[in-house]
């Protein structure tokens, strides 16, 4: 039995795409409008990595002797007083980062370990040459499973998954098979906004608090389809950041915001990874919310213990928690 054409199939794109007028992902009527004006950013594509990145200075083939010996566990006393520190680079365009957020929020909260949130541009934005064609490093599959796992993964861990509708990046991607081509910078009105506004969030020490309180919006299905960036700047001011101002911050001084992402992505890239999410214990990289728990065994050998008072923010505790002994 034949089936009636699905409307809803566009022809392959070719050429340049009308950026304001994409079908790739649906966006809600006024959506743009409700992103303030900002200066422009700074080029955010990363340069080649550093020669002296955490994974090249440890490479151990078994045959050649690495330039750095495998760091040594750590035999300090940790405690509220002295607590482990890590550091995990984020994208708020990143739908896996968004599925590691409770487990790192829940480890922050219950265990002696400062999780320091750094948001950066994804790497559709770092690694793509605007307007141009690019199929992510060359992963012609990665997008188009990446959506497909992403909604299975987050039915795994029990945490609610709508794909981003608008996509945070302004991108042609459908229909499948069709090369994917990312908006140059001056066509990019979410994503800017997203990062300045969680690097305003970490330089107030909220940015855990800005991508529990963002993030959802944008992957986890808390608004209608379509509508995320009307929420935004309430979500901001719930966390106790005055938006208003923190917008006029940004337009008033760039320089300063800037500066915070162009940090965050020069140490990520010395952890020698190019994916998020990736957590960083003293430089040694966890890349994907699928090694948590190896991160968590990782600082449990370093000595990591567990808080007497759980701190805010607080979450419950995730379905897929780590169940290795002394995981609790």
């Amino acid at each position: 039995m034949g089936h009636e054409p699905d409307d809803r199939v566009s022809p392959p794109h070719d050429g340049e795409p009308d950026w304001d007028n994409l079908d790739a992902s649906y966006e809600a009527p006024g959506a743009r409008n409700v992103v303030p004006d900002m200066p422009p950013v700074p080029d955010v594509t990363t340069m080649d990595p550093p020669k002296d990145n955490w994974v090249w200075t440890h490479y151990d083939d078994g045959y050649h002797n690495p330039q750095k010996p495998w760091p040594p566990v750590n035999r300090e006393i940790i405690s509220e007083e002295n607590p482990l520190e890590v550091d995990v680079f984020y994208s708020m365009r990143s739908p896996y980062s968004y599925l590691s957020l409770f487990r790192l929020a829940y480890l922050n909260s219950n265990f002696n370990v400062n999780v320091n949130i750094r948001v950066i541009f994804p790497i559709a934005a770092r690694t793509s040459k605007p307007g141009k064609k690019s199929n992510l490093a060359g992963r012609w599959y990665y997008f188009w499973y990446s959506q497909y796992d992403a909604a299975r993964t987050g039915r795994y861990e029990g945490i609610p998954f709508r794909f981003a509708n608008p996509d945070p990046i302004v991108n042609n991607v459908y229909p499948p098979g069709a090369s994917q081509q990312v908006a140059p910078m001056e066509n990019q009105p979410y994503i800017t906004w997203l990062v300045r506004l969680a690097n305003a969030a970490e330089l107030e020490g909220k940015a855990l608090e800005f991508c529990l309180a963002v993030s959802p919006l944008i992957w986890g299905a808390e608004t209608k389809i379509g509508e995320w960036p009307f929420h935004v700047e309430a979500a901001v001011n719930s966390i106790g950041m005055n938006y208003n101002k923190v917008i006029e911050d940004i337009n008033a001084n760039p320089d300063k915001y800037d500066a915070v992402w162009e940090k965050n992505q020069n140490d990520f890239q010395m952890t020698g990874q190019g994916g998020v999410p990736t957590m960083s214990w003293n430089g040694e990289p966890f890349f994907g919310q699928d090694r948590f728990d190896q991160f968590f065994w990782r600082l449990r050998e370093n000595g990591l213990t567990k808080r007497k008072v759980p701190r805010e923010p607080i979450v419950a505790q995730p379905l897929r928690w780590p169940s290795s002994p002394g995981g609790e």
